[in-house]
């Protein structure tokens, strides 16, 4: 006899860790669109253009677009502002970040968005942490420092204008996660995706109106593949497969799957554009998996609310 809920277990596994690894791409895809040429203000604004309607797709799939039209005002227009902060403001900041700092240096800075949440509840909020949350945000903490290249001061003087970068990108998903919690309690993450990434293509559209104006937007063939594979495989679709994968298996499993996604884009990285890691910020980054792991798995048994 065949255990169905065991195999439903194993397909949200695999839902998980697909979407984490094609994530984990978007640097690749993104370095190589620099080398052909393409600014990082073409390439936001196309990919936020373009994902938008895959994005639409997604939440008819899982509820349809109805449950936005009972949906508080208020709840909407918190949603949007998260995505203006995060998907057009931090995105535009990691993808130029992208330009200056290696793409698994990115992404495992990126990952670092959980111990900051833990940090502004514990200032802001007296919600201090419990010693397993506090080890694991100092372990993080640490391994940021290690990743960015602490202990050498030229690697550091090179990651720095990059990193910073990357972590304030980091304090926005941070607070999208905080800001949106109450929207879910009207909407599903679908459709709550929907108009934050609304709100952030539109503003893209119009920010790429103002400075270069899409009657100029000149890119050639090659350029529109690599464009095509970061919006549809490193934008949609994983954040499709991880939605699906956690509806399966529950956040606290695609939490440890998840955590594949800095490992991932190292190993990417290294095969396809020969970057090298130094030993310290392969710990550091092993520092910020295990942290991240930590925290993550103790935030699924406490919710974060707003």
């Amino acid at each position: 006899m065949n255990d169905d809920g065991g195999d439903d277990r194993w397909v949200g596994m695999a839902f998980v860790l697909a979407g984490a690894v094609l994530l984990a791409s978007k640097g690749i895809f993104a370095k190589f669109l620099y080398a052909r040429g393409v600014s990082v203000e073409t390439l936001v604004a196309v990919r936020s253009v373009a994902a938008f309607p895959g994005f639409i797709a997604i939440a008819l799939v899982r509820g349809g677009l109805t449950p936005l039209r009972s949906a508080p005002p208020v709840a909407l227009a918190k949603a949007a502002l998260a995505g203006i902060i995060c998907y057009y403001m931090g995105a535009g900041l990691n993808f130029y970040a992208l330009s200056l700092i290696d793409a698994s240096v990115e992404r495992a800075l990126l990952f670092a968005y959980p111990a900051m949440l833990v940090l502004y509840l514990w200032i802001a909020r007296g919600r201090r942490p419990g010693w397993p949350t506090g080890i694991a945000t100092l372990a993080t903490y640490a391994g940021i420092a290690l990743t960015v290249g602490a202990l050498r001061p030229s690697v550091l003087d090179a990651n720095l204008v990059g990193a910073l970068l990357v972590l304030i990108c980091s304090a926005t998903i941070a607070y999208y996660f905080l800001t949106t919690a109450d929207v879910m309690k009207h909407v599903g993450s679908a459709q709550m995706t929907v108009v934050a990434m609304g709100a952030a293509a539109f503003a893209y559209a119009l920010h790429y109106e103002v400075r270069v104006g899409w009657q100029n937007l000149s890119i050639d063939a090659e350029s529109w593949f690599w464009l095509l594979g970061l919006t549809v495989f490193a934008t949609v679709l994983p954040l499709y497969f991880v939605a699906e994968g956690v509806r399966r298996i529950g956040p606290e499993r695609a939490a440890i799957a998840s955590t594949v996604g800095p490992v991932a884009t190292t190993l990417m990285a290294f095969a396809l554009l020969g970057e090298r890691l130094s030993p310290d910020q392969l710990v550091g980054i092993f520092l910020i998996v295990v942290g991240i792991l930590v925290v993550e798995l103790r935030r699924q048994r406490r919710p974060v609310h707003a």
